[in-house]
């Protein structure tokens, strides 16, 4: 009897324990109220007993806790009278905590049923998806309450507001106000990303006044966005025109270059083409033949002929072999080099080496000056960033004595006084001849060459450098 006595008393304690329990958790206060004492709004409203304007900013303040809770739980209101007489007692102890009047609270809020869901209190509203089926699930909400709501942005917001309210109330007329907090609500809490804990979001859509200091402070961060952007705006700008100037510049460089490889290319093409698959020679690069002279050095030099002169040379598979260097051009140069590959190619002798290969490498850049300036096109040879620049005529001259003074022969070169001579005006520039002499021409052949040359080897070079191996 004892033991079933101690059972029931046990149970009735346990069950008075749950319904405490239960009694307390459904008074609590679903929303963090602790936003009013962080927010940076204005309460000089309240403190000067102006009930009207204090009623209104309380208003927005404790809007800003249902619209996060909208946010959270997609509920416009509180679920019952109880929890919303804990959020407006929570209330008003943050507000005494701010040195607010708490009596207020009462005096703006005259009903705690004013926050409670209900059915008829805006078109039958009372969540997100009542929300949709009565307005649509993209409204102009949704372009104009986007981000950063300051400045012209709340005004385009506002008008936006203002025209789902319209909506709504064509459905309830008698709802207007509350249609327009709901507008307000869902605009803060569902559309923008900030959220209605936002100082900027509350102050625009939600009607919060702020504190000055608050207002400074998203004026100077609004400045300084607009600085940085001016900034990375301008040195973007610098960076891309001078991307393009150095693109424009490499490409004349390059543009420039390859007219004046096409002349020796072509040259090269076909020689390639039609000499080199009836000699059976191989085609060398110049690169591959100054390794194996180790530049043409003067220790590897054999001996010379009538027009040019010949190296030994290893190739890179150790083959030993006899480079002959042309030197000198004349206006057949091309024509004669070919002819010279066919016909050794075809000889056979014990005492001449059998034809391993050949090599051409242009010298384009004397070549192309001297035409320009034969032809009276001298201006051509200017650089273009110059053209414009300075007299014409000393630029001419400087041009002309350079031409001079790139003479296939050294000794035929003039002087470093001459030279300057000529610069300063001093003595008239020759006239340019139609090609620089060929070194073999008798008037230029130094007397030691009629008693070394021996060999019948004919060879060039001006404004090419051709080998045969």
């Amino acid at each position: 009897m004892a033991n079933k006595l101690f059972s029931f008393f046990f149970f009735f304690f346990f069950l008075a324990i749950s319904s405490i329990d239960s009694a307390s958790s459904s008074s609590s206060c679903p929303v963090d109220l602790s936003y009013v004492e962080t927010t940076p709004w204005d309460t000089s409203g309240c403190h000067k007993l102006d009930e009207g304007h204090c009623c209104l900013t309380l208003l927005s303040l404790f809007g800003m806790g249902i619209a996060q809770h909208l946010r959270e739980t997609s509920m416009f209101q509180l679920p019952n009278e109880t929890a919303s007489s804990s959020c407006l007692s929570d209330f008003q102890t943050r507000l005494a905590a701010m040195s607010v009047d708490p009596s207020f609270v009462p005096i703006c809020f005259n009903s705690s049923n004013q926050f409670v869901s209900n059915s008829s209190s805006c078109a039958g509203i009372i969540n997100t998806q009542d929300w949709i089926e009565k307005v649509g699930p993209i409204t102009s909400l949704q372009t104009s309450c986007k981000g950063d709501v300051s400045g012209l942005q709340c005004s385009s917001c506002l008008d936006a507001g203002q025209k789902v309210t319209s909506q709504l109330t064509s459905i309830n007329p008698n709802a207007t106000s509350k249609c327009f907090f709901f507008t307000c609500l869902y605009a803060a809490a569902i559309v923008n990303e900030f959220g209605p804990l936002d100082p900027t979001t509350a102050g625009c859509m939600l009607g919060l006044p702020l504190s000055g200091s608050a207002i400074n402070k998203k004026s100077k961060g609004s400045k300084k966005d607009n600085s940085l952007r001016l900034v990375f705006g301008f040195v973007g700008a610098f960076v891309g025109a001078l991307l393009a100037f150095g693109i424009i510049l490499w490409y004349r460089r390059w543009n420039r270059k390859k007219k004046l490889n096409a002349p020796h290319e072509e040259y090269v093409s076909s020689f390639r083409a039609s000499v080199l698959p009836n000699s059976g020679a191989k085609w060398f690069h110049l690169s591959e033949l100054e390794r194996a002279t180790n530049g043409f050095l003067q220790k590897n030099f054999i001996g010379q002929g009538t027009y040019g002169v010949v190296y030994k040379g290893t190739l890179a598979d150790g083959t030993i072999i006899a480079v002959k260097q042309m030197q000198d051009l004349d206006s057949q140069g091309d024509e004669e080099f070919s002819n010279e590959v066919e016909i050794i190619s075809k000889i056979r002798h014990r005492n001449l080496l059998s034809l391993r290969g050949c090599c051409v490498a242009s010298d384009h850049l004397k070549d192309w000056a001297w035409m320009l300036a034969k032809s009276g096109n001298i201006e051509k040879i200017f650089d273009e960033t110059i053209r414009a620049e300075g007299p014409k005529g000393i630029m001419k001259r400087f041009v002309l004595v350079g031409i001079l003074c790139a003479h296939v022969m050294v000794a035929f070169r003039p002087t470093i006084a001459d030279a300057l001579r000529m610069l300063e005006g001093d003595i008239d520039i020759p006239t340019l001849p139609d090609r620089p002499m060929p070194l073999g021409h008798e008037s230029l052949r130094p007397p030691f060459w009629h008693n070394s040359s021996t060999t019948s080897d004919r060879s060039r070079t001006s404004s090419s450098s051709m080998s045969i191996v």
